[in-house]
């Protein structure tokens, strides 16, 4: 049996989280798309309420509302309403199995339809209309921390083959991290110019602290008083909990696997650290000397 309750609920609050949203929205575009997010939801909600009666939100729905619009300044709003919209495909199946199950009258059934159209469709082309500077700049993020994630992997397991001395292979991972920042900073400020639309100076700062902030996370385990394999494994694993917060963050907003794009960049990191290893190992086996 149809759970109208639960449908008459979900839409509710999502037509009052928009609708926060927008009145915490500057741009005067994207509070245009937030509003008419939240009138199309209401109406929704106003369908199911006939089935349902009136609904309120509960204590835990409150919550969770409140907890929604903490994330979204952290986060952004794109990412606030991508991720709600993860759970549209279970909806809109069932929307789709009332549609052709149930005794609704040809009206509500015409409702029913264009509500099913505007979950499928609209509401994902609205969300992805709004303009924020996350997501405006997501590859230039992604470009800073994945290449100082790989790069610094590789080092710092490099360092592991040939030294045993955390201190170096903190300062040298420092070293070589910082510098590439500055020459990633360079080729992100080159590369936007060549692109439209894009700020080569806000392209270029964007990568290049990214880089920098990676470079300082994955090295700071070298500065704790750890051994050389203990530091890498904790940098590794800084990486990783990076990684999957970023891949998270991506994949919810742009589509696609997150399980998939996380092995995949994962695999990559290992890979790059087993080779760093190898090679830190062949060059102290061909000097003859170990710091």
């Amino acid at each position: 049996m149809p759970d109208f309750r639960a449908y008459a609920r979900d839409e509710l609050f999502d037509s009052l989280l928009y609708g926060e949203l927008s009145k915490h929205e500057k741009n005067q575009r994207n509070r245009e798309i937030l509003e008419e997010l939240s009138k199309q939801e209401y109406m929704h909600y106003e369908f199911w309420s006939k089935f349902a009666g009136k609904i309120e939100l509960t204590g835990y729905e409150k919550a969770r509302l409140r907890i929604y619009l903490f994330m979204s300044r952290l986060l952004g709003k794109t990412f606030i309403i991508k991720f709600l919209e993860r759970h549209e495909s279970g909806v809109v199946e069932e929307y789709t199995r009332i549609l052709k199950e149930s005794s609704l009258s040809d009206n509500d059934k015409k409702i029913l339809e264009k509500i099913i159209e505007e979950e499928k469709y609209h509401e994902g082309a609205l969300a992805s209309q709004i303009d924020e500077f996350a997501v405006r700049h997501l590859g230039s993020i992604a470009l800073g921390m994945s290449d100082a994630i790989i790069e610094l992997s590789g080092v710092h397991a490099g360092f592991l083959g040939y030294t045993a001395s955390p201190i170096y292979t903190g300062i040298s991972g420092l070293i070589v991290g910082i510098s590439a920042s500055m020459s990633m900073a360079a080729a992100a400020y080159l590369q936007a110019k060549q692109e439209r639309g894009k700020s080569p100076g806000k392209s270029a700062t964007v990568t290049g602290l990214m880089y920098m902030a990676t470079v300082v996370l994955l090295t700071s385990p070298f500065f704790m008083g750890l051994s050389v394999p203990t530091a890498l494994a904790l940098s590794i694993l800084f990486a990783l909990l990076v990684l999957a917060g970023f891949t998270f963050f991506s994949t919810t907003i742009l589509g696609g696997s997150f399980k998939k794009d996380f092995l995949e960049n994962t695999g990559i990191i290992f890979l790059v650290v087993i080779v760093g290893y190898l090679f830190g190992t062949a060059v102290e086996e061909l000097l003859g000397f170990r710091p």
